[in-house]
């Protein structure tokens, strides 16, 4: 049987010189600090699914700033997704908030990361690398 890896999204936001992680409330990593993001719908791009899926669980409006990279490593996620993920910013100082998939968003130090899920460690280190040096 042939198996298909679903593709997903993740958004790295940084305020202020910190990083929006929301708490998931569902498996897999449930209970654990992620990046906002979520599937990709059949009839969209994976950055228009970056901009949906972070106003569903954090409920802010976001513009898209740059594509980080393509997560493919069959480990990063049990049920094999891969994701396109893409650094956003906040568009009209909106301010966050739990919904949908969130039991919690809180704004962390990027060098102070909680224990996070799947590889989001990693894209949140490309991200602040790549903006970094483009500086």
């Amino acid at each position: 049987m042939l198996e298909v890896r679903a593709l997903t999204t993740d958004a790295v936001i940084e305020f202020d010189g910190e990083v929006l992680l929301l708490k998931r409330n569902h498996p897999p990593f449930e209970a654990s600090w992620v990046l906002p993001g979520g599937f990709v719908e059949q009839d969209e791009t994976a950055r228009d699914a970056c901009i949906r899926e972070t106003g569903e669980e954090v409920g802010v409006d976001v513009s898209v700033e740059e594509f980080i990279g393509l997560y493919d490593d069959p480990d990063r996620d049990k049920r094999g997704n891969v994701s396109a993920a893409y650094r956003c910013s906040i568009r009209n100082n909106q301010t966050p908030t739990p919904r949908e998939e969130a039991t919690q968003v809180e704004m962390f130090d990027p060098n102070n990361l909680p224990n996070m899920g799947f590889d989001h460690r990693q894209i949140v280190a490309d991200a602040l690398s790549a903006y970094r040096s483009s500086q």
